[in-house]
């Protein structure tokens, strides 16, 4: 054993540890101020994290931030893994093999059935049953691309930002901007007042927009910088707002010569901006893959999920999750009237193969069933199931945007 490896110990961590806590973040991450001290004093909660402790030092953690996620027709509580760090002399020494593990124990204590996590590499954490989930579309434009996209839309009011008075306007942009989307967070005001000191403490900017009849159609979160006006999040509930909102970053022309702005993954605004195919493309859609989802405890993720009432068919599974005995094993699964039914029992021949990882793809809607057959992601032994499957694993137009 390495450094003492007999003494060290893995637990949550207590308002003693923060200082330590927070030292491990600089060194990782960043001491930027104001953030750096506003988030150890009004985010980071000790008790929703865990670290190991050699000799009572705090040497590796992460935090377990909990949010709720519109996810399969319910609300999830969920822990979102952040803050994953280890002090730089104890790196590549294997500690993730205990924290991870760890941590889904301590989710599952939680009734926390799912899991997201923003990975520095989307391949690092499918070991231990994370996948990516997510993905956006990022754009850069010449500011005069959109300029001819926004051309004609006079019709709005923009106000900075006040949230006690305009948190239930932001909210309903937000809800209506997402109506067809899948995996959002549904946000609190907590959550809202954490989103906008972060961009206010990097020197962002926010705005409301209001249509004549004074009625809220939208809002923009954004940063210039070094002659790029960078859009961090844009909502709107028609297309009218979103040409004013278009047409707002087009009045900084003065101040920026380039546009920068993530969408949805579905997004399908790059087919109406002006754009050329000779010498060269004016602009640059880039897909950027944004976050990880696991299953922390298959049964109830899949008892809490809602399904179309006229679905009625049963099925089971082998899944391999070697980092959570309870989801490790076979599985019998019967859907009716909405709801799913699943129980782990001894089986020597099951309908469905696959490893959590996969498993988390299709939960979360990133891959349909045919998809992951086609990929050899699992192995399906009764094709006979195959048409009812697609309705429960399909493709979700899946999107979040929150940071930390």
């Amino acid at each position: 054993m390495n450094k003492g490896d007999e003494k060290m110990i893995t637990r949550l961590l207590t308002k003693e540890d923060t200082p330590d806590a927070k030292k491990l973040w600089g060194y990782a991450f960043e001491t930027d101020e104001p953030f750096y001290s506003w988030y150890f004093e009004e985010v980071f909660k000790p008790e929703n994290a865990i670290g190991i402790f050699q000799d009572d030092t705090l040497i590796s953690y992460l935090q377990l931030n909990p949010y709720t996620l519109h996810l399969n027709g319910s609300s999830f509580e969920t822990s979102y893994v952040v803050g994953v760090i280890t002090s730089p002399e104890y790196r590549n020494k294997g500690l993730m093999k205990d924290l991870l593990p760890k941590a889904i124990a301590e989710m599952n204590r939680r009734n926390h059935y799912i899991s997201i996590l923003m990975p520095f590499d989307t391949t690092f954490y499918s070991r231990y049953g994370w996948a990516l989930s997510y993905s956006q579309l990022k754009y850069t434009t010449p500011m005069d691309i959109v300029g001819h996209f926004s051309k004609g839309e006079k019709k709005g009011d923009f106000y900075k930002i006040n949230l006690d008075k305009d948190f239930e306007a932001l909210n309903q942009v937000y809800e209506v901007f997402l109506k067809n989307h899948h995996g959002y967070v549904k946000r609190n005001k907590k959550d809202w007042d954490y989103i906008l000191k972060d961009l206010l403490y990097y020197g962002g900017h926010a705005c409301l927009l209001k249509d004549e009849n004074n009625n809220p159609i939208g809002y923009i979160l954004y940063f210039i910088k070094n002659g790029k006006f960078t859009a961090k999040e844009i909502a709107y509930t028609n297309y009218t707002a979103q040409k004013l909102i278009f047409s707002f970053i087009y009045s900084h022309k003065s101040q920026a010569t380039t546009t920068e702005w993530s969408t949805p993954y579905n997004d399908l605004t790059h087919l109406f901006l002006r754009d050329t195919i000779q010498p060269a493309p004016t602009n640059r859609v880039n897909i950027y893959p944004f976050m990880c989802g696991r299953i922390i405890n298959f049964k109830k993720a899949l008892e809490h999920s809602c399904f179309e009432v006229d679905i009625d068919f049963s099925f089971s599974i082998n899944i391999k999750d070697p980092h959570a005995p309870w989801n490790d094993g076979s599985f019998t699964v019967k859907i009716s009237e909405g709801k799913a039914s699943v129980q782990k029992v001894e089986l020597d021949q099951v309908d469905i193969y696959c490893d959590i990882h996969v498993l988390a793809q299709l939960f979360f809607g990133a891959i349909d069933i045919q998809q992951a057959a086609f990929l050899e992601k699992i192995k399906i032994y009764n094709p006979s199931i195959c048409e009812n499957l697609s309705r429960i694993f399909y493709r979700k137009n899946n999107y979040i945007n929150e940071f930390f």
